[in-house]
């Protein structure tokens, strides 16, 4: 499975709004824990647009 999959797990909230993002962050990870979760996360700043890594 990869590291996306783990962390776009869909939420199932009646009554949500759906937006279309404005910024997006820059952030940094070391690792992903087995419950999907960011280990050694660092907050780089917000950009308007996404970077594609790779």
């Amino acid at each position: 499975m990869s590291p996306k999959q783990k962390l776009t797990k869909p939420i199932r909230k009646r009554k949500a709004t759906w937006v279309e993002p404005k910024f997006y962050a820059d952030v940094e990870y070391r690792d992903i824990t087995s419950e999907g979760l960011l280990r050694a996360s660092s907050f780089k700043g917000l950009g308007t647009s996404k970077r594609r890594k790779g």
